[in-house]
């Protein structure tokens, strides 16, 4: 029995969130995956035309294989998209994200808001990113025991299009640092390898990591990349770093999981979930 893979896009009407929508669509041709547009108001008076400008939209990119349905809420966006996508069953967020001003640098983005309230993994696309069937994925791992939570997202994106996984961390002179990111590296390794997919483990310098890390991407020719994303707590995947990669310069889209919704528990319990 397939079991169907269900798409949200959250859609402001900018050319941003509806190429977000394109990315969604080649997405799920691949895995008969279906979409549901969301679009988040702020008062009853706005749904009629809501309403209407999300279903012009769905019907200006409909498609015989992939089915596309349209919910317009009221709420709040950037604590709600995460709440709708999870009580009805999404396996994953695309959304689009719009370039950050100094002050979202320094305060966050309202992107990296979203994934701070979702329990959904999230993509995260430029205006400019296109769709290319997902071939290799570079997944970032870091020092935090909860860097690899989002290890179990990637290989279901990996499963549906049968990508090499290239596994990346930080090469430290710090002798307990580097026993840390080593750890961290096996046990994603082996959760990747136990569930057939390839894998090759890879170090960069830690000094300019962000350049080096998407010049890596660079050379593996990286269709996605992967980073778990905490908002409170000191890491090397802070807020600033995370919104940094989505808005690298090879527009590859970034897929995006809040580590701390799971940082309580016993390590690495993710993996026999």
């Amino acid at each position: 029995m397939t079991t169907t893979f269900h798409y949200l896009v959250p859609i402001d009407f900018t050319p941003v969130t509806e190429n977000a929508l394109v990315f969604a669509l080649d997405a799920a041709k691949y895995n008969k995956g279906d979409i549901v547009l969301l679009h988040i108001i702020a008062h009853s008076k706005e749904r009629i035309a809501a309403e209407k400008n999300l279903r012009d939209l769905a019907a200006k990119y409909q498609n015989p294989d992939v089915k596309i349905s349209t919910r317009v809420v009221i709420g709040k966006v950037l604590r709600d998209i995460g709440i709708i996508a999870d009580s009805i069953g999404i396996e994953l967020i695309i959304m689009g994200t719009h370039s950050t001003s100094i002050w979202q640098k320094i305060f966050g983005s309202p992107a990296l808001s979203v994934v701070s309230n979702s329990n959904v993994p999230i993509i995260l696309t430029q205006e400019d990113t296109s769709f290319h069937k997902i071939k290799s994925i570079v997944m970032t791992v870091d020092l935090a025991r909860e860097s690899v939570q989002v290890v179990k997202y990637a290989s279901k994106i990996a499963k549906v299009f049968n990508s090499k996984m290239y596994l990346v961390g930080q090469r430290y002179s710090d002798e307990g640092f580097m026993q840390k990111i080593e750890v961290n590296l096996h046990v994603a390794n082996g959760y990747l390898l136990d569930h057939g997919l390839a894998t090759t483990i890879h170090l960069l310098d830690s000094n300019n990591f962000e350049k080096n890390l998407i010049e890596y991407c660079r050379e593996v020719n990286a269709d996605l990349l992967a980073a778990t994303h905490y908002q409170d707590m000191f890491s090397l995947f802070s807020t600033n770093l995370v919104q940094s990669l989505a808005e690298n310069e090879l527009a590859i889209p970034v897929m995006t999981f809040d580590g701390e919704d799971t940082s309580s528990g016993a390590q690495f319990g993710f993996i026999t979930q």
